[in-house]
């Protein structure tokens, strides 16, 4: 009973947080171009496949990632995903109206069919004061909606901050946020 509460909890501190804004990734669909700097680079046009390592940052617009370790996809040269692997490797997003959204984990995975932006192993997300962390954060662009979960195994559980802002309300419909 206690547990079930605890997760009502979760997801009510969840809904209330301002959000994240649908503009939160890499955009494979942008026209804006995509700049990769790496110590080293291997690309095969054969597979669609490029590996950056060393110290890569991959940005687009107002969107950086740092990672010691990035894996691009493509398929008929449109990117499918985006794989950032570091010890953590870390997303930055500047935005006028959200301001300053940030995450880490040990991977970052950016899949652009199904507009999903995950975070995986020991992941945290911040959005000026608000933020949660868990195992795993997973945000779904499209649909304006996170998913973060903790690790059964290690007891590590999702953690919120929410700092309410009495400007502005947000309904539920506008955003989903589920932990699990």
């Amino acid at each position: 009973m206690k547990r079930h509460l605890e997760r009502k909890y979760c997801i009510l501190c969840l809904c209330l947080l301002t959000g994240v804004n649908a503009s939160y990734a890499i955009d494979a669909k942008s026209n804006l171009p995509i700049s990769i700097e790496s110590d080293s680079a291997l690309l095969d046009d054969s597979t669609g496949t490029s590996t950056y390592s060393g110290n890569v940052v991959i940005s687009q617009g107002d969107s950086v990632v740092n990672a010691d370790k990035i894996d691009v996809k493509a398929i008929d040269r449109k990117i499918s995903s985006i794989t950032a692997t570091g010890k953590p490797a870390h997303f930055l997003q500047s935005d006028a109206v959200l301001g300053k959204t940030e995450g880490y984990a040990n991977i970052i995975v950016f899949s652009a069919q199904e507009a999903i932006l995950s975070f995986e192993g020991d992941a945290s997300l911040i959005q000026t004061h608000n933020s949660f962390s868990g195992e795993k954060i997973e945000y779904d662009i499209m649909k304006k909606a996170i998913r973060a979960r903790g690790d059964e195994n290690s007891g590590k559980r999702v953690k919120i901050q929410y700092f309410p802002n009495t400007d502005t309300e947000v309904s539920a419909d506008e955003k989903v946020y589920e932990a699990e």
